[in-house]
């Protein structure tokens, strides 16, 4: 991995960080998520005109495909995110669900796309998802608590997690094998998260006017933060293998757990610590690889 590619996943991370702890902060539900929805539309729709100017790209059957199917798996994410925030806490279901992502997100680029690793690379992963399983407490930690709402955690986490897998390897397919232009891909995919989500939304137009007033801050901020750190990933997915680029995307896990815990008031834990220096090991071993 290039240090260019390695800049453009490390920044994508930083603006998820930033978008999620906003996003549990507003604990919204669909209303919340189809508004930031459109103003990532409204964002990114301009761009996507100027890249297609540019570079004009007819969509076939299978590009189609892959826009719709990308836009459910996120529209699911989004969703069973919103949910997680909502029943338990950050430093739970954000390192629970950026663990089990890369995780599966691997195993898919390896038997969908026939990516493999190399030894550095493969030892790279694992570091960086050994940081990650540390940082969330580890299984005594988080799977042995008597804690109701850290099981809640977990089990929201870890569902988000599948749904980051399913994109992941989607959108990577679609960019890689597809040849798809990351920036026209997105927004077709934001285009149709939108239009799917209208028929239940659009009727509710008072409480959409509520949710509006309430979190305009949030999300205009989760509008314009969510698009640029997906698409600085997709276009890192361009020159270099989805199994090192997920796992590297999981400093986000890192950051937003530093930063979370100083702005929720989440107490540091040592295996966290430890986590944080594993990652980065592994984020080093990433580049070198």
């Amino acid at each position: 991995m290039s240090a260019q590619t390695l800049a453009l996943v490390l920044a994508g991370a930083v603006c998820h960080a930033l978008w999620n702890i906003v996003a549990k902060r507003a604990a919204g539900g669909l209303l919340f998520i189809w508004l930031f929805g459109c103003v990532s539309m409204a964002a990114a729709a301009p761009v996507a005109l100027l890249a297609w100017h540019q570079h004009p790209q007819a969509f076939d059957g299978w590009m189609w495909l892959a826009a719709l199917a990308s836009a459910l798996l996120h529209l699911v994410y989004s969703l069973v995110l919103q949910k997680g925030y909502r029943v338990a806490d950050f430093a739970v279901v954000y390192p629970m669900a950026r663990g089990t992502g890369p995780l599966l997100a691997v195993l898919g680029a390896v038997a969908l796309l026939g990516e493999l690793p190399s030894a550095l690379g493969w030892l790279g992963v694992a570091l960086v998802l050994a940081g990650v399983f540390m940082t969330s407490g580890g299984a005594a930690g988080i799977v042995g608590s008597g804690d109701a709402r850290r099981r809640r955690g977990v089990l929201w986490g870890g569902l988000t997690g599948l749904c980051i897998a399913g994109y992941t390897v989607v959108d990577g397919w679609a960019v890689k094998s597809l040849g798809m232009a990351p920036v026209l891909f997105y927004a077709a995919g934001l285009g149709f998260r939108t239009v799917l989500l209208a028929p239940w939304v659009l009727p509710r137009r008072a409480l959409l006017a509520a949710q509006w007033r309430q979190h305009r801050t949030a999300i205009l901020l989760i509008g314009l933060l969510s698009p640029l750190a997906y698409c600085l990933v997709l276009f890192a997915v361009q020159s270099a293998p989805l199994s090192y680029v997920a796992p590297v995307r999981e400093m986000s896990m890192l950051i937003g757990t530093l930063v979370g815990a100083r702005l929720l008031k989440e107490p540091l834990k040592p295996s966290q610590v430890l986590g944080a220096a594993l990652m980065l090991l592994g984020v080093a071993g990433l580049a070198l690889a």
